[in-house]
């Protein structure tokens, strides 16, 4: 598999990223069996992925743990990006920490602020991470579900990525997309299947809206349909092209300018292979901008500034 720099940390990362939340051992969006998530992490290394993605947040550190294991005797050969939620700068080592015995290793080669707190000012946070980065327990900084203000600010201390949610049916303001490109920061999405809707599964009527999905505004009962509406027309260009849905959508995604590789999950090898085959299918032109349209249009009905989830921290 091919790879594609990380903004400008010199950290080269594959288009695709294994995600981790399903591995989190909760009810959040599992629970999956910790020596299958080892045995899947394994599989994805071994088709040629270097990039995995997990969190503080995930269970606690349940699922930094099941990546450490799986990454344990290998850790050169990955990339392991983890997460924190924004803190009180004395907080910040304290937290580094906990994750570095969870992941068992002594560094983290992309540590992402996971959400910003409003109440709490950005500046020293940063600077508590840029001191942890020197040591060298940090290769690079990034932030995920930044505002364009927020992302103004934490570029002047180094951040080299961002990662926002993103797909067909969920986008971040061109502004801050339009940002990172000027100053060549990594645009890394998550959600790229918009939590299965972009799958086939809901489209065909097999999907089923519970769990965490219930809190999803894109599986709200009034975005729903619409939702729904794209979602098959993301069918139908899969059958046209002999893909998969998965597939079909998560190739329009990595044709976005600006985008350099996608975090996916995962519950089996075999969905993996699949979301894998993506790298082998083009997108022509007029569908791309048919499908950007389309789910621009769901997504601004939902309002530019809502969280996916209808919440952010205070």
């Amino acid at each position: 598999m091919q790879t594609v720099s990380l903004g400008d940390s010199g950290i080269q990362v594959t288009p695709l990223c294994l995600g981790s939340w399903n591995m989190a051992g909760d009810d959040g969006w599992g629970p999956e069996d910790d020596d299958r998530a080892v045995a899947l992490i394994h599989h994805a290394l071994a088709t040629g992925c270097n990039f995995v993605d997990t969190a503080r947040g995930y269970g606690g550190g349940h699922a930094e743990t099941v990546v450490g294991k799986a990454i344990k005797g290998r850790r050169d050969q990955v990339v392991v990006a983890t997460k924190m939620l924004h803190c009180p700068p004395a907080r910040v080592s304290t937290e580094l920490e906990a994750s570095l015995a969870c992941l068992d290793t002594d560094y983290v080669d992309l540590y992402i602020c996971h959400w910003p707190r409003p109440s709490l000012p950005l500046e020293p946070f940063f600077e508590a991470l840029v001191a942890e980065r020197e040591t060298g327990r940090i290769r690079a900084i990034g932030v995920s579900n930044f505002s364009l203000h927020q992302l103004e600010i934490a570029r002047q201390y180094g951040v080299v990525s961002l990662q926002p949610p993103m797909s067909i049916l969920w986008r971040f303001p061109d502004a801050a997309r339009e940002f990172c490109r000027q100053h060549g920061s990594a645009i890394t999405p998550y959600s790229p299947l918009a939590q299965g809707l972009l799958t086939g599964r809901f489209s065909s009527g097999e999907g089923t809206v519970s769990g965490i999905r219930s809190r999803n505004r894109l599986f709200s009962e009034d975005i729903l349909p619409d939702s729904l509406a794209v979602a098959q027309q993301v069918d139908q260009l899969a059958a046209r092209l002999g893909c998969t849905s998965s597939q079909a959508a998560l190739a329009w995604l990595l044709r976005t300018p600006g985008i350099s590789s996608v975090t996916v999950g995962a519950s089996r090898p075999q969905q993996w292979d699949d979301n894998l085959g993506c790298l082998e299918v083009e997108i022509p032109d007029e569908d791309y901008a048919d499908l950007d349209r389309a789910g621009r249009a769901v997504w601004e009905r939902i309002g530019t500034e809502e969280a996916m989830w209808g919440w952010k921290p205070n």
